[in-house]
């Protein structure tokens, strides 16, 4: 259907984009957790793949916002998922680090999310789902 046919607001992306994050976080409590967050996840993920960093480091590599990520780690440390420390050359800077649970949470959850990826792409072509992908880190890219 051309552009200037579809009606409003289906025709604007940001109403898409956020039916679909809608769509992601229904599926995400059905099928992963309640407790863990998509955030939180890929907090998880940047730890295990990178190992112990700063919190500021974590924020950066996972695109959250400054002001949440303090919370967010604390919340994840009262779960016993992650420990943070003070840096020993910094006393004001902390350092994040995955622990053994949070290790293994991820383990636990990743072929979980990978359902979740299904629920949300397994309606489109491969070529239709990696368009999709590659528009979204365009648009990404250039914020």
């Amino acid at each position: 259907m051309p552009e200037d046919l579809e009606p409003e607001p289906q025709r604007y992306t940001g109403y898409l984009i956020r039916r679909a994050q809608q769509l992601h976080v229904a599926a995400w409590m059905r099928t992963v957790s309640t407790e863990i967050s998509t955030v939180q996840y890929s907090a998880l993920v940047v730890l295990d793949q990178r190992g112990t960093m700063s919190q500021r480091e974590l924020c950066d590599a996972i695109d959250l916002d400054r002001s949440t990520i303090a919370d967010m780690v604390a919340r994840m440390e009262r779960r016993g998922l992650v420990v943070r420390t003070t840096d020993p050359d910094d006393g004001r800077r902390k350092a994040v680090e995955l622990s053994e649970h949070g290790r293994a949470e991820r383990r636990r959850l990743r072929p979980l999310v990978e359902q979740v990826e299904g629920i949300l792409t397994d309606a489109l072509s491969v070529h239709t789902r990696n368009a999709l992908r590659d528009g979204l880190r365009r648009m990404l890219a250039d914020s």
